[in-house]
């Protein structure tokens, strides 16, 4: 049995690495050389943009993000205050949406597609178009006249009736609370379906166990639903920290895009992506061992 077996188990890990080999191959090709160079570029100085060569600049680049640059700080301080906030509320608004479609609803189904859409739909031109980046929002309009104080027939004509009936006080708090419902509506499909996955894999027993010893609704979410999808939340968590840190309204991201691409300055631009992206994986780590703790795999 025990040769049958590990003949069984060789075999599985051959189809393992057969299936896994274009992705690793893929990663080895497209990724690693970029990230490594980028990595290099961050501590070097074009010399000659003809020829390409670089000199060693040391930690200038970091210093200068730090100590010189006035826009990158406030930009990176604005962007993880937006991942801090934006990541419990997603994954909370995403536990309840799960549990509420988990039930027994009429037109389940068409719930389930109209909140996996974004998904679907939130790439490139598409994503741009629909979140207003390609133009300003009308939260960035109402932003400026609140700043200004000053009337802007285009912030009136950009930002509807909001301006125009509640003020600019009124209308930025407004569009502020607006752009955050259509962020947290936005990025919360893929993780209602990771919690939906989670629900149906609890036994329905447990629940009328439950059901027969006199336990509320309220005491079912506590006792039997919380505790069993503590995983889940821990896996959502940190996918929803990367998924805002690397979306397509990133302030950073786009800041590094312009910096390194339209001022051509190329090895800034990837000391800014460096600090960006080991600041963010610091959070992740952080939020995956603090959560680890209370996370129940039994």
């Amino acid at each position: 049995m025990k040769i049958k077996k590990s003949k069984l188990t060789s075999k599985e890990n051959k189809w393992g690495y057969f299936f896994t080999a274009p992705w690793m191959l893929g990663f080895l090709a497209f990724f690693t050389y970029p990230l490594v160079y980028s990595l290099i570029l961050s501590f070097s100085k074009v010399k000659d943009i003809v020829s390409y060569s670089l000199d060693f600049a040391g930690w200038t680049n970091y210093a200068n993000a730090f100590f010189q640059d006035t826009d990158f700080i406030p930009l990176l301080l604005d962007t993880l205050k937006e991942v801090l906030i934006k990541t419990p509320i997603v994954v909370v608004f995403s536990l309840f949406i799960a549990i509420l479609l988990n039930r027994k609803l009429k037109f389940k189904g068409l719930f389930r597609v109209a909140f996996f859409l974004p998904v679907l739909l939130g790439t490139g031109v598409v994503m741009d178009t629909i979140t207003g980046n390609i133009a300003k929002t009308a939260s960035e309009l109402a932003e400026e006249a609140y700043e200004s104080m000053a009337t802007s027939e285009e912030v009136i004509s950009l930002s509807g009736t909001l301006v125009a009936i509640f003020g600019y006080r009124i209308a930025y708090f407004m569009s502020n609370l607006l752009t955050l419902t259509k962020d947290i509506f936005w990025m919360s499909g893929i993780q209602i379906i990771i919690f939906l996955g989670a629900l149906q894999t609890i036994p329905e027993s447990y629940y009328e166990a439950a059901y027969c010893d006199g336990a509320m609704e309220w005491e079912k979410f506590w006792k039997i639903t919380l505790p069993l999808v503590t995983p889940t939340i821990l896996l959502n968590t940190v996918f929803t920290i990367i998924d805002f840190s690397t979306n397509a309204g990133n302030k950073v991201i786009k800041y590094t895009l312009d910096t390194t691409f339209k001022d051509f300055n190329l090895a800034y631009g990837s000391a800014l992506g460096w600090i960006y992206f080991v600041i963010s994986g610091v959070i992740a780590i952080l939020a995956f061992i603090i959560l680890r703790r209370f996370t129940n795999y039994d």
